[in-house]
């Protein structure tokens, strides 16, 4: 069993159960991910065509690694659709309620659920199935998802780290004593602004068409989960890590990441993504480094 700090910024390509078993318990922080929805997409490493009850068996599998893993104030944001059609595999199911039991089952507490709104929708709202002007059978579909958010044991961190948003400790006036003032840890209100609109539960985000794997995952998803949910110091990892973006978004905010996939072209793909980010980021270092000495 190798330690966690050997496994820290570094893409893993290996089956995410077997990964995950031969991690250390209780090692990870955040876990954010967007799994297989089980729905027939053609990865090139894994089988997304299964029955219904086989996807779940796995679902069992890996979300009971995932809890081992986490630390007991550990959280988990995982994004899925609120309802998927498996047709001859399992029929219609209220896919999010379906994982949501698996988890609680496992002891997963339950911290709230984020409602996805795309500000780029491929699917048309002018498309109709089932029976056509008719209550006979029309087919009412939600095509929209979200993501379940969960703690392991503690929903209070124990460790206090360093939070996305730095405020100012300020004396202003002491509302309960008159004439005196008290210290206040104020913000910004573009911060104030961020925070509020985090924990609102419904997000809007960019579908990102231009990624080179079918394992699409929109920045914006894992980028505000970590904001809200970690530390700075927090480790981070995605089970699913697909072409990097929740490594991506780790990156971004400073926190120490960890991605696992399956498949050794989408782990080629997602460390070619990190290490532009991280060449940019030189590159913009050393701008302002020179404009900082003239």
């Amino acid at each position: 069993m190798k330690e966690i700090k050997e496994l820290i910024g570094d893409i893993h390509c290996s089956d995410t159960v077997k990964f995950m078993s031969e991690m250390p318990e209780q090692s990870v922080d955040l876990i954010v991910t967007s799994p297989p929805y089980g729905v027939g997409i053609d990865y090139d490493s894994w089988d997304d065509d299964q029955y219904f009850s086989e996807y779940m068996e796995f679902t069992r599998k890996w979300l009971s690694e995932a809890y081992r893993t986490l630390k007991d104030d550990g959280r988990i944001a995982i994004n899925i659709p609120y309802e998927i059609n498996r047709q001859k595999k399992g029929g219609r199911i209220y896919f999010s309620a379906e994982v949501w039991m698996v988890m609680k089952q496992l002891g997963f507490g339950f911290f709230g659920i984020v409602d996805l709104e795309e500000d780029s929708p491929h699917r048309s709202k002018t498309t109709a199935w089932g029976s056509w002007m008719s209550p006979s059978a029309p087919y009412i579909y939600n095509p929209k998802e979200c993501v379940i958010l969960a703690y392991k044991k503690d929903t209070k961190k124990k460790v206090k780290g360093t939070p996305q948003w730095k405020g100012e400790h300020q004396m202003v006036p002491n509302e309960k004593i008159e004439g005196e003032f008290r210290k206040k840890l104020v913000y910004e209100d573009k911060d104030k602004k961020d925070f509020m609109s985090l924990v609102f539960g419904q997000w809007n985000y960019f579908a990102d068409t231009r990624q080179k794997t079918k394992a699409t995952f929109s920045l914006d998803i894992p980028y505000r989960a970590i904001k809200i949910l970690s530390y700075k110091e927090d480790i981070v990892m995605d089970p699913f890590n697909g072409s990097g973006t929740t490594c991506l978004a780790a990156e971004m905010l400073g926190r120490p990441w960890i991605g696992v996939d399956i498949s050794s072209n989408y782990c080629e793909v997602a460390r070619e993504r990190i290490v532009e980010y991280q060449n940019k980021q030189k590159q913009l270092e050393l701008v302002l480094d020179e404009h900082s000495k003239n």
